[in-house]
């Protein structure tokens, strides 16, 4: 059964995505494990990192089924008869890549329409869930990349999943967002007695190396101390800058197989990931 991570912030502009699609990738490419990326963000903008603009604009225009299906699957509007439709889960996944040893990379992508569930959520926040539920036994790791926001959308993250991961940034209002995701998860927990989910831990992400100013530090500290508040665990591998994620995200690539990417790079993001797979036990 699939391991099931949520990569949350309530704050913004933390390099969630990124951190999403190369954690898929990697545990795809490095692990050789069988990962499905969800995307539940209506940005989508992890969508067209793993599978390159071009091909995610093609694909909203072939016609392909998207994370808002799931969600509105049952909703009459729109279908040819009136009535509600049932979904296929098969067909809301697209198959990213498959390697000879059986590993793969397969990732359900969103659109801008998902933003519709929030309007009328009533009776929705379990069926990401049950789709889920239809699918885990194919893949080893499931990563849900979600929007920065406490909503119906969150709620059915946290129905699917077993850890949240906790990506940061080194500076001013850093920590803003861990007391509502604090709140968060604990009022989910008391709604549903019979679900175990835990932060895995916190990642500096996009992390400058040279940045040693004193606000930087004075950051880093207070994540530390909210941290220790909330018995929060902070990863030791910080995920340094680099721009070769930017062309990892044009290409639709792991940043351990971009061109141009520095080994520094490559061996930076390789030591959170052992980390990090080795705090979910895949």
């Amino acid at each position: 059964m699939a391991v099931c991570v949520s990569i949350i912030n309530m704050k913004g502009g933390v390099g969630k995505t990124t951190l999403a699609s190369q954690i898929a990738w990697q545990a795809t490419w490095k692990l050789n494990k069988k990962v499905l990326l969800i995307d539940l963000d209506p940005q989508a903008n992890a969508s067209q990192s793993v599978m390159s603009p071009h091909k995610y604009v093609s694909y909203l225009d072939d016609g392909g089924l998207t994370v808002a299906d799931i969600f509105e699957q049952f909703t009459p509007t729109g279908t040819a008869t009136g009535s509600p439709q049932k979904l296929d889960p098969l067909k809301a996944i697209h198959r990213r890549v498959r390697y000879k040893d059986g590993s793969l990379l397969d990732i359900v992508p969103s659109r801008l329409e998902l933003s519709w569930t929030l309007r009328n959520p009533t009776g929705k926040e379990t069926l990401l869930a049950r789709f889920v539920a239809k699918i885990e036994e194919r893949y080893d790791l499931i990563i849900i990349d979600c929007s920065p926001t406490d909503s119906i959308l969150t709620d059915a993250a946290y129905h699917c999943s077993r850890y949240i991961l906790v990506p940061i940034r080194a500076e001013f209002l850093a920590s803003i967002g861990f007391p509502l995701l604090d709140r968060s998860v604990k009022a989910f927990q008391m709604r549903h007695e019979d679900k175990t989910i835990e932060v895995c831990g916190l990642v500096f992400n996009d992390f400058n190396r040279g940045n040693v100013k004193r606000e930087h530090r004075l950051a880093r500290e207070d994540v530390q101390d909210k941290a220790t508040k909330y018995k929060w665990y902070v990863f030791l591998n910080d995920i340094p800058h680099s721009d070769s994620y930017f062309r990892a995200a044009r290409e639709g690539m792991p940043i351990a197989n971009t061109k141009g990417a520095q080994t520094k790079v490559k061996d930076e993001f390789a030591a959170f990931a052992s980390e990090f797979f080795g705090r979910i036990g895949l």
